[in-house]
């Protein structure tokens, strides 16, 4: 009886594996499963109707030949070399992005990004400092501050004075809190959130970014100004001139300015008075500029002050002295389509690219179970970091094992030593903060980076669509480095070859009839009626044309010049239609006009074409020919064999899924 249940098992398995087996090409040892097939075929087939056994066995003959060629490339090593496993490597980083991310998230930070940059945003505001990996009571304390100069402000004190007093972003002192015109990607995600989401003339919660705690006060919102192309005229004025200097510089500023409103012309102004002697030759074309872009404050306020194309602003201040701006020209915002495309790349190099990771992270961590092990790092906050960290001198214990398994994914585990080398990325001279925080935040990053790492690692098994979008690229890159050297550089570089193959298939190349037409510029009617004369009766020769112009010097100049088929060129079908010529082997015309241009053209019987004249197209042919012997040779050296019943399957499968 046992025996009996060991053998229907035993039989049952095997049915199990025969059905699961969809091996449709063997190349010697390699098998090639029918998906594969199937994947390329929808891609690059075209077939929209019903698929029939003809359309499968005709893409399959252009299928075994291109397995043939990854297989030879496989046998010689190629896919092996260092090379190609860096190329192959930075596709596949590549093409893993989009599986790494939530592409929802992604279109809607595009959307969210178009929206705002409609907009321009004039803000104030002030700042608590605090680090990300600060204590918990530093973090605290921040936070109480902050929140102690919201209720201030939303109880109506001063703002300004609240920045000046409390504020410590640096720049304060300057600006008094006052950040100006602002718009999208200028400033960091989450500030640039709460100023979007802020209405004008309120004041947002405190909100934290890696810099600390916040609030911001919208004074103004508008429509985008978009992209303004201005010239300017500067007169420099630096902080450490002298009062004469100063003055001197203020006259000479007010006196371009006069100018200019009298008339005078602002590129003929800049090129004579600017000291900003890179644009002054330029008439003081700076270009294009942004809000919130590269310009200083004061600059960027006065020129998108002006409406109009032409419009000049009054004298301008900086730290560097004395400017007239004009505006040139004016850009207003794009439409979405338009624009999309950027700022795709702008969300994806940008901080706030990382939400749809983090999505995808979170999501994940749900997926394959991962337990919170946050509190086996315990010993290296507690004895194993010290402030050496903050130094960049911290070294790890060498003595200690550091075997103790502290995250896993699955089958992976990580351990104590793999969390040890990468928080040597901490190893760098900071200011000091609590080590618990820092660790703690560490071991968060650990963990979401060893998570998109094995994520990556296993995405041919989670998605098919990848795995043949990898085996594509992969067997891509072997054939073009294989067809580079045995077929397409081959063609170049034998040229006995080539000259050879030439003279097999050089009756396939043969020129019709051809007009040799000459034309000839001379001084008058005379020196034209002799050279007409002359050319017919001796068509080609040339020494007809030295002989007039010895007589009177440059009497005849050579003109336009042409042999060519009928149709292909304007010059040629011109003689033609004005020579009245027929297409008769050896016939000549020469006739002159009332401009002296004496035009001479022949009939030239069907020749061979040169390989000179060829050589392009017969080398494109030689490699044809190349191909197709190395094609014929690898179906000698390797045995093929197609497993015709899974074509029919492939031809079911096709048809049922269009």
């Amino acid at each position: 009886m046992k025996k009996t249940i060991l053998v229907i098992a035993t039989l049952l398995f095997a049915t199990i594996l025969c059905a699961q087996d969809r091996t449709l090409l063997e190349i010697d040892n390699e098998k090639i499963d029918a998906d594969e097939f199937m994947h390329i075929f929808k891609k690059n087939a075209g077939h929209t109707g019903n698929v029939t056994r003809k359309d499968v066995d005709e893409y399959m003959e252009l299928f075994v030949n291109f397995k043939l060629k990854v297989h030879e490339g496989q046998m010689q090593g190629l896919d092996t070399s260092r090379s190609f496993k860096q190329e192959i490597a930075g596709y596949r980083k590549q093409l893993a992005q989009p599986y790494l991310s939530d592409k929802s998230v992604e279109e809607e930070l595009v959307k969210e990004a178009y929206d705002r940059m409609c907009y321009d945003v004039n803000v104030s505001h002030i700042l608590i400092t605090v680090s990300n990996n600060s204590s918990p009571e530093d973090t605290l304390k921040a936070w109480n501050k902050i929140n102690d100069i919201y209720k201030r402000a939303v109880k109506g004190e001063d703002f300004t004075k609240l920045a000046d007093t409390y504020s410590q972003d640096p720049s304060v002192a300057k600006n008094h809190g006052d950040l100006g015109y602002c718009t999208v990607f200028g400033l960091v995600y989450d500030f640039e959130t709460a100023m979007y989401n802020t209405k004008p003339g309120e004041i947002s919660k405190p909100f934290r970014t890696r810099y600390g705690y916040h609030i911001v006060k919208v004074n103004d919102k508008r429509p985008s100004k978009g992209r303004y192309k201005i010239a300017h005229i500067m007169v420099v004025s630096p902080q450490d001139a002298t009062d004469d200097q100063k003055r001197e510089a203020k006259e000479t500023i007010e006196n371009v300015y006069a100018q200019l409103k009298a008339g005078a012309d602002f590129a003929e102004m800049a090129d004579k008075y600017s000291a900003d002697r890179r644009t002054a030759v330029k008439g003081g074309e700076l270009g294009w500029i942004n809000v919130g872009g590269r310009m200083i404050r004061e600059f960027e306020d006065a020129a998108f002050k002006l409406n109009n194309v032409g419009d000049i602003s009054e004298i301008v201040s900086t730290g560097y002295g004395y400017h007239i701006i004009k505006l040139l020209e004016k850009e207003p915002i794009k439409s979405f389509e338009e624009c999309k495309a950027d700022l795709k790349s702008k969300v994806s190099g940008n901080m706030r690219s990382y939400k749809g990771r983090d999505v995808v992270v979170a999501n994940l961590r749900k997926e394959y179970g991962i337990k919170d092990m946050s509190k086996k790092v315990a010993p290296f906050y507690k004895k194993y970091v010290t402030d050496s960290i903050f130094n960049g001198t911290w070294k790890i214990d060498s003595t200690l094992k550091l075997d103790k398994v502290i995250f896993e994914i699955k089958d992976e585990k990580f351990t104590e030593k793999d969390f040890a080398f990468y928080i040597m990325k901490y190893n760098t001279k900071q200011t000091p903060v609590d080590i618990k925080t820092l660790v703690l935040n560490a071991y968060k990053q650990f963990g979401d980076k060893c998570i998109i790492e094995y994520e990556e690692k296993h995405l041919e098994e989670k998605y098919p669509s990848f795995k043949y979008l990898m085996k594509e690229y992969h067997d891509g890159i072997l054939l073009f480095a294989l067809t580079n050297d045995a077929v397409w550089n081959k063609a170049i570089a034998d040229s006995t070859g080539l000259e050879a193959y030439y003279e097999t298939v050089k009756d396939n190349y043969k020129w019709g009839y051809r007009y040799d037409v000459k034309t000839y510029k001379c001084k008058n009617s005379k020196s034209a009626e002799e050279l007409t004369k002359a050319l017919s009766t001796n068509f080609d020769d040339e020494k007809i044309i030295a002989k007039l112009n010895a007589k009177d010097s440059a009497t005849v100049v050579a003109g336009e010049y042409a042999l060519d088929e009928k149709g292909h060129s304007l010059f040629v079908d011109n003689a033609i239609r004005e020579s009245g010529i027929t297409e008769t082997a050896g016939q000549t015309k020469v006739y002159s006009d009332k401009d002296n241009i004496v035009t001479a053209i022949k009939v030239v019987a069907p020749t061979t074409k040169q390989l000179s004249e060829i050589r392009g197209i017969v080398t494109a042919a030689y490699q044809d020919y190349l191909e197709k012997q190395w094609t014929e040779s690898l179906h000698k050296k390797y045995n093929v064999k197609i497993h015709e019943e899974m074509l029919d399957q492939i031809v079911k499968e096709l048809s049922e899924s269009k």
